[in-house]
């Protein structure tokens, strides 16, 4: 126990030391002053009670297509207002300083977190009219200063991101990402160069800065709306927690963010609390067809209730541990009081991801159980177990689902997940996985068992011979995806879909295609030597 809190107090030392469609057009220091900076003003001034103003900006905060609405219930639950969606890959909302930290540190569907700095009206149509509009909307003092005194401090630096939309509508001159970049980014030196003599650094690493340029044509032609945001996070996305790198990447891995907006779609938090309350029997998950382990390592996490944030710090993604955001002027410009906030939310993540962990390894209430029948990919599941430390709180069994049979600590219902091949994704006899799956769901889990099952072939699922209760669409890179709810009734229900298996003959089959699997008992694979710095032992 004397090792556990030493590694947890390590963990904590660790961290003390260490903004697409939004709308918050302008800073709150232009405002104060009384300077014109858009003409799109969506950001606003609210009056306390004591007659003092603040402003509270607007955000933009990007997904999978067709998780917005997932990514908006995250956003409410963390305390954020005005929170709309804005198709079908982005959320608007509002919040003060400290809830969009929280949001940063808690979102589990989110790619892209930023502040809108100003947005045109009138149609820019080439570069000088870009120039232009950065020139007269940005405020560099607010944006790049980090001192109370800014004609002193050294300023901070930057890196220009270019988004294309709607890009066969955008006039030629700016329909080119790097020089649409180049312009915005001289335009804000030149800014500087006029305010005190000197212009920033760039830095394409971890810029305190990262500012995205996204350039929307429209269909009369007449021009493009042009928006300039900065990311609360370090360039790139969000969707990466930090527990896979290298070559510890299978091809056909799920981005973690997905697998999270997925297992939340299916109310699987909910389950978790409800185990939490010692109400009813424990909580069985289980993905027979897990591969790597993207959808199992994400409910791991909600289960433990480990902040996505966190892991990105524990894992060491870089940038992440001190974000952009912290290093930015705070509300009023006061030096240090967003790295305090972050530093205050990342204690309280760390203690109840210290607590969730504990709970979960002493409780048995949740069980989650993987299984696949590729041994390598089986590696790389049990090495992103290893690096996140969730290696004692999901298990993981090497077989055929065509045979496997969970030992579970409860003969009730479970919830089953899974991301079987479909295709598109992998290569292989994809006929072959679904008819082992339809055998595993129809006649291994227990009645009651709800499935969730991702597919983005249709012809695949007809395989299973179920009928779907539940669909939710959306998009990975150019496939459209289904995420299929199907309920597990009695074993002798009848087939609605394709015709029923012959299991003699499918299991016989993949032996002689599986030499090394086990059909009836798969060996059960221990974790290996894992960094257990979260973990009561």
């Amino acid at each position: 126990m004397a090792a556990i809190q030493r590694s947890f107090l390590a963990l904590l030392l660790l961290i003390l030391h260490v903004k697409v469609d939004g709308y918050s057009p302008t800073s709150p220091r232009a405002l104060q002053r009384g300077r014109s900076v858009s003409s799109n003003l969506a950001g606003r001034i609210e009056t306390g009670d004591d007659d003092t103003s603040r402003y509270v900006p607007s955000y933009l905060a990007t997904c999978i297509p067709g998780c917005a609405a997932i990514l908006a219930d995250e956003l409410v639950e963390v305390g954020c207002w005005d929170v709309q969606q804005s198709g079908k890959s982005a959320v608007t909302f509002t919040a003060d300083t400290a809830t969009a930290l929280r949001a940063l540190l808690w979102t589990r569907s989110c790619h892209k977190m930023m502040e809108l700095l100003c947005q045109s009206v009138a149609p820019i149509t080439n570069r000088d009219d870009l120039y232009q509009f950065v020139r007269k909307t940005v405020d560099v003092e607010d944006l790049l200063g980090n001192d109370e005194d800014s004609q002193k401090g050294q300023l901070l630096t930057i890196a220009v991101q270019t988004i294309m939309n709607a890009a066969q509508f955008i006039p030629p001159d700016i329909n080119h990402s790097h020089y649409t970049a180049l312009t915005v980014k001289n335009a804000i030196a030149d800014a500087c160069i006029e305010w005190r003599g000197d212009r920033p650094d760039v830095n394409l690493d971890d810029p305190d800065v990262p500012l995205v340029c996204s350039v929307l044509g429209t269909p009369d032609s007449r021009g493009a709306v042009v928006s300039i945001f900065r990311q609360l996070h370090p360039a790139g996305t969000l969707h990466k927690r930090g527990y896979r790198f290298g070559n510890a990447i299978h091809k056909a891995a799920m981005k973690e963010s997905m697998a999270a907006a997925l297992l939340l779609h299916t109310g699987w938090p909910l389950q978790c609390r409800i185990a939490k309350e010692g109400n009813g029997d424990p909580v069985i998950l289980i993905d027979p067809m897990a591969g790597s382990g993207s959808l199992l390592l994400e409910a791991a996490c909600i289960a433990a209730d480990i902040a996505p944030g966190l892991m990105r710090i524990k894992t060491d993604l870089p940038g992440h541990r001190m974000p952009p955001v912290t290093r930015w002027k705070s509300d009023g410009g006061k030096k240090g009081r967003t790295a305090e906030s972050w530093r205050e939310l990342l204690v309280e993540a760390t203690t109840r991801a210290r607590g969730g962990l504990q709970w979960m390894q002493s409780s048995g209430r949740i069980q989650i159980i993987g299984n696949d029948i590729h041994p390598g990919a089986l590696d790389l599941f049990e090495s992103a177990l290893n690096q996140s430390g969730l290696s004692h709180v999901v298990q993981v069994a090497e077989g055929d689902c065509l045979d496997w049979k969970p030992v579970t600590s409860s003969a009730g219902p479970w919830m089953v997940v899974s991301n079987p091949p479909w295709d598109v994704r992998l290569t292989g006899d994809m006929h072959e996985a679904w008819e082992a799956l339809r055998v595993f769901l129809r006649e291994t889990c227990p009645p009651g068992t709800q499935a969730w099952v991702l597919s983005g072939n249709p012809a695949a699922t007809k395989h299973l011979g179920l009928r779907k209760s539940e669909m939710l669409p959306l998009k990975a890179g150019q496939v459209d995806l289904r995420w299929i709810q199907y309920a597990i009734r009695d074993k002798n229900a009848p087939v609605v879909e394709g015709g029923e298996s012959d299991r003699s003959f499918h299991s016989e089959e993949r032996k002689q295609r599986h030499p090394s699997v086990r059909s009836s008992k798969p060996t059960g694979r221990e974790p290996k030597d894992a960094d257990n710095a979260w973990l009561i032992n």
